[in-house]
């Protein structure tokens, strides 16, 4: 593992949990949007208008400098996808200052530079039905909406991710049950975090086997649920069960069994490592990627290495070399191979 324990344990989950749950969930209906005042652009019925068109629902506010620093962004994503998404800034009139006047002379101000639709929110009543409380999740914040209607996305507008979200929606390539369990997976690790400062790591090691039935293949789970197992010193079978139970489970996704099968070689307490375990996975990665994925094809090479089958290592790291678009690192990690052929025997 690459990090001392506590600390490292707590700092992963924080770094996974970047927010507390909005009040919809990705998967759920758009509500209506409840406005008092249309400061630019035309009044917009999501209902309405569902199968026309993407809708992006944002919350900002004119004291609020991430606000501002996400307009540029916004107007660049309005401009680019003008065809198929529309942009609504909702705001609210707030003791800070935030009221009608300052937002409509906020958007004069910037001119062409702001050109997306802006709205004064019914008092909260939008605000609430999308975000719950917006003080505890904070803005800017936005929410997808899918031409059905659904929520696809929920985050912050800054995220680099939303670019991809958009052009996925707009192609027709977006996975929406993949985002809903990717919204789930994120709830769950919020769920722990609590349970990670008291301490209760019986009820982490459960919430981690949870988020791995969801999303077999999360890096972050694989790596904590073994991080907890090496501290906390469990039952010396536990994990191996688990593990095998995985692969029984997960023989035919290549990236759960690639990434189970990584995280036991890169195990540091060797009695856990099970290189019996690392090698069928790193197997059934390598043969269900038809032996042209190149993640696949270095772990099981190393799991080759790491119990002295030189030969098979070598001609499989070769194969990686032929297939990377980078063969770089391959090549090096290749030579270091060849070379302990060498010295053996010496």
């Amino acid at each position: 593992m690459r990090w001392t324990w506590i600390a490292a344990t707590t700092l992963t989950l924080a770094t996974a949990l970047p927010r507390p749950a909005a009040a919809l969930d990705v998967g759920q209906m758009a509500p209506p949007l409840a406005i008092d005042k249309w400061i630019q652009g035309r009044p917009i019925d999501l209902q309405k208008e569902k199968g026309s068109r993407i809708f992006m629902v944002e919350f900002w506010a004119t004291w609020c400098p991430p606000c501002k620093a996400s307009v540029p962004r916004l107007n660049t994503m309005q401009k680019q996808y003008e065809k198929d998404l529309t942009i609504i800034g909702v705001t609210a009139e707030d003791d800070r200052g935030n009221t009608t006047a300052t937002v409509k002379r906020f958007v004069k101000e910037q001119g062409s530079n702001m050109s997306y639709t802006v709205a004064m929110d019914d008092g909260m009543r939008t605000s609430l039905a999308y975000m719950g409380d917006a003080q505890v999740i904070g803005i800017p914040y936005a929410f997808l909406v899918a031409r059905n209607g659904m929520v696809a996305w929920q985050g912050s507008p800054l995220d680099p991710a939303l670019d991809e979200v958009i052009a996925s929606l707009i192609s027709g390539e977006f996975d929406l049950d993949a985002a809903k369990v990717a919204g789930q997976v994120e709830q769950r690790f919020q769920a722990l975090n609590p349970l990670v400062q008291m301490g209760h790591w019986n009820a982490v090691w459960d919430g981690l086997v949870g988020i791995l039935k969801l999303d077999p293949s999360n890096e972050t789970a694989l790596e904590l649920m073994l991080a907890v197992h090496n501290e906390r010193r469990q039952k010396p079978s536990l994990y191996r069960e688990w593990a095998k139970g995985h692969i029984a489970g997960n023989r035919d996704n290549v990236k759960a069994m690639q990434r189970l099968a990584a995280t036991l070689c890169d195990n540091p307490d060797l009695p856990s490592r099970f290189p019996d375990l690392a090698l069928e996975a790193a197997k059934a990665a390598y043969e269900g990627s038809n032996r042209r994925d190149v993640h696949s094809i270095v772990t099981y090479a190393r799991t080759l290495y790491l119990i002295g089958e030189l030969d098979r290592a070598i001609a499989l790291q070769t194969e990686a070399v032929a297939v990377a678009d980078d063969p770089g690192e391959h090549q090096a990690v290749l030579e270091y191979y060849n070379l302990c052929k060498q010295l053996q025997g010496t």
